[in-house]
């Protein structure tokens, strides 16, 4: 009972909230709409153009921020698209044709919402200030005179009339506000489709720039390790070479030296193989490669895994690789003592969370391997949220869609 009545009072709350900015909007559009005007009107002067499309400008951000409203009163999926993404701006007519309805429209919902609050304040308050009001102004919002202690106390029943009205009407007009802001302000399919080859596009770059950064990685790794270990194998041989006649000794401790630096050559081979598409996540899966990801860690970590079948390869590789750099990023930059990882799939998305108690404050801009991450991620249609305040804790969240 509680609990619903925390719902009731929420949801009128919410709406009541929302009825009045969108009578803040109505004024905007107002305004909008008579800046436009005189916008026009001035064309035939050269400085009309850039006046008008000034105030286009303004227009279609104001349509983006009712938009905004509405869905997040809606609730509406789109709006959850990712703590990274803007929402989508509305074109230019539609966003001409919401001014001249919410124009109206808006200040209809605020003025339902005003005159129903006042009804309810009024009527609750009534008992406290209305002997201190000559007779003739005590008026209740019931329309009757409030003129003695009796029918005083019979004013908060009126309140509570306005109450059941605003529970019932400003959410309903909120609703009908909102759908109607929607339906107006929806992109058309043309429109739509633009935004999604646009979309498709860019992650198209973001895919191309991801592999040429794991190439450079990979090429980084095989020049600085492996290369130098093979070529420190090749001097000695060459060393040995020449003093095998003259000093058997020198020879085998150089042909020891040798020895070590082309076991340590193919280790390092043997990491960067692993780096690309480690052997255990073909064989085992996810979970278990991150487990022995995880066990090699600078830093001890923990791994939770949620509900996880076995993915795409694509899709396991890109979920290893956002462990991998969020690991070694907590090893070199991060100063923590614990390192904790999440895998969870849900409704074909596989949620991967690498959170540490480091000092925070990590900057993506700074060759951290955030941006790495992000792009890699990107490639997949997927969402990245990084949270590192000052003082940490640093939370990495990857969305991937399992289906692509």
């Amino acid at each position: 009972m509680v609990e619903l009545r925390e719902g009731m009072l929420g949801g009128a709350r919410a709406a009541v909230l929302y009825c009045l900015r969108s009578g803040a909007g109505a004024l905007r559009s107002w305004l909008l709409l008579s800046a436009l005007i005189g916008a026009q009107a001035l064309v035939v002067v050269y400085v009309g153009l850039h006046l008008r499309q000034w105030v286009m400008v303004l227009v279609v951000r104001g349509a983006a921020r009712d938009l905004a409203l509405a869905r997040g009163y809606l609730q509406d999926p789109e709006q959850q698209r990712g703590e990274t993404e803007n929402p989508r701006s509305p074109d230019t007519w539609n966003s001409i044709r919401w001014m001249c309805v919410n124009s109206a429209l808006g200040l209809l919902c605020a003025v339902i919402a005003i005159i129903l609050g006042i009804g309810v304040l009024v009527s609750f308050t009534c008992l406290f200030w209305w002997w201190a009001l000559p007779a003739e102004m005590a008026v209740s919002p019931g329309g009757y005179p409030v003129n003695s202690w009796g029918v005083a106390l019979t004013t908060p029943l009126v309140g509570l009339v306005y109450l059941v009205l605003t529970w019932y009407f400003v959410p309903r007009t909120a609703s009908v506000h909102a759908h109607l802001a929607g339906r107006t302000l929806r992109r058309s399919g043309v429109d739509r489709l633009r935004d999604r080859l646009a979309e498709a596009n860019i992650l198209r770059q973001e895919a191309l720039e991801a592999h040429g950064m794991e190439l450079r990685r990979i090429e980084r790794d095989l020049h600085d390790g492996t290369q130098n270990r093979l070529v420190a194998v090749r001097m000695h041989l060459g060393l040995i070479e020449r003093v095998t006649a003259t000093d058997p000794d020198r020879a085998r401790e150089l042909m020891t030296r040798a020895k070590e630096a082309s076991e340590e050559a193919l280790r390092e081979l043997r990491a960067v193989v692993r780096s690309i598409y480690p052997p255990i996540l073909a064989d085992q899966g996810l979970a278990a490669a991150v487990s022995s990801l995880a066990s090699r860690s600078g830093v001890p970590c923990e791994v939770a895994v949620g509900k996880l079948s076995r993915l795409p390869a694509a899709v396991e590789s890109a979920a290893y690789f956002v462990v991998t750099e969020s690991l070694t990023n907590v090893a070199k930059h991060s100063g923590a003592t614990l390192a904790r990882v999440h895998l969870a799939e849900e409704a074909g998305t596989l949620t991967v969370t690498v959170t540490d108690d480091g000092g925070g404050g990590a900057d993506e801009h700074l060759g951290s391997g955030l941006s790495g991450i992000r792009h890699r991620v990107a490639a997949f249609d997927g969402r990245t949220r990084i949270s590192s305040p000052p003082g940490g804790p640093t939370v990495i969240e990857v969305r991937l869609p399992c289906a692509f």
